[in-house]
């Protein structure tokens, strides 16, 4: 909720809508989809997928929900939708237009991502489509930044120009649109535009920021976030190893002196990603404990010679701070939350 507030506050005049993709950023669809629908009540829940927007529905979700990601058309021909859908193609709105009369859709416009959108040399013949196959209810228009975690800010002013320009000869053409969003996370916190009123807002809502360590914007947000992730395991076995042991697959670690080792139930399975392998640490209480060779699919061996008395069953803090984890390994909070496995056992505290 914090960190909700918190963008809020960033722009007071826009809706923050959660975005609950990639199950909830790895901290699970239903349990997160709950919390947010009685506790935060956005506009929107944003997710992927219509699968996702099924799981929610099934939970009884009654926050309207946005999906973002593509779904093949033909699966819209089997029941009524109740979700707003994104539109960037003529087949999806034809079969729209016939199964679904009524349906929101908003329009995704291709600004520069060169992903999923509608082109601006498009633009003029999906308007006369639009008009034709009238049944599809235009509720929002939308594009996505390529690069708002960047310093510079060129890009993002140039792909917001094309956005606004495409609105308007939207506009022009008779449109009228509720809905107009551009910003996720990165843009939300570094880049405001009162004309755009709903930001999808995905990794910081979560309490992570998505800009590189050593930027003046990383160091703002982690200041005002508040991560709300703990992976936690316990010790499964206690052993001692002699001078001279080695330990894991490939014998990649090997003890220079008598050591004092714990094993952990899980492993890249499970989300602890196999490049902390001999780099990593986990945390027992205030002492750090680093991993010791590699990380198996569903454990991993840790040096516990400097926890005073370290017991089975005893907790261990594998993750508490995502992003220093990616930063060692060298990639994005993104990934390493995408990897936790979906059989975690995840409890809201």
């Amino acid at each position: 909720m914090d960190n909700y507030s918190f963008f809020q506050k960033l722009n007071p005049k826009a809706k923050i809508c959660p975005v609950l993709k990639g199950n909830a950023y790895g901290h699970g669809l239903k349990l997160t989809g709950k919390f947010v629908d009685q506790e935060i009540k956005p506009e929107f829940i944003c997710v992927d997928s219509l699968y996702e927007a099924y799981e929610l529905e099934k939970i009884g979700v009654e926050t309207k929900i946005l999906i973002m990601g593509y779904t093949f058309p033909e699966n819209f021909r089997f029941r009524k939708i109740n979700f707003h859908l994104p539109l960037f193609d003529l087949k999806t709105l034809r079969i729209l237009n016939k199964t679904q009369p009524g349906i929101n859709v908003h329009l995704k416009i291709d600004t520069g991502m060169n992903r999923l959108g509608i082109k601006e040399k498009e633009v003029e013949k999906f308007i006369r489509s639009l008009k034709k196959f009238n049944k599809v209810k235009v509720a929002g228009i939308y594009s996505h930044l390529a690069d708002a975690d960047n310093e510079d800010e060129s890009f993002t002013k140039t792909q917001a120009v094309k956005f606004k320009e495409t609105i308007k000869f939207f506009e022009n053409s008779g449109f009228v649109f509720k809905w107009k969003h551009l910003n996720a996370t990165a843009g939300a916190f570094g880049f405001h535009d009162e004309e755009f009123n709903l930001i999808r807002l995905g990794l910081g809502f979560y309490g992570i920021s998505p800009f590189s360590k050593g930027t003046r914007q990383n160091q703002l947000l982690q200041k005002n976030l508040k991560p709300v992730l703990k992976l936690v395991t316990h010790i499964c076995q206690i052993k001692q190893i002699e001078k001279g042991d080695t330990v894991s697959y490939g014998r990649t670690f090997k003890a220079k002196e008598k050591m004092k080792i714990a094993v952990l139930p899980l492993g890249y399975y499970d989300g602890l990603d196999r490049r902390l392998s001999n780099i990593g640490k986990v945390k027992i209480g205030s002492v750090y404990c680093p991993i010791l060779g590699r990380v198996c699919m569903n454990a991993a061996v840790i040096d516990v010679s400097a926890v005073k008395r370290p017991y089975v069953g005893q907790e261990v803090v594998v993750y508490d701070s995502v992003k220093e984890t990616s930063d060692l390994i060298k990639t994005i909070p993104y990934e390493v939350l995408a990897n936790l496995s979906e059989t975690t056992r995840r409890v809201l505290v």
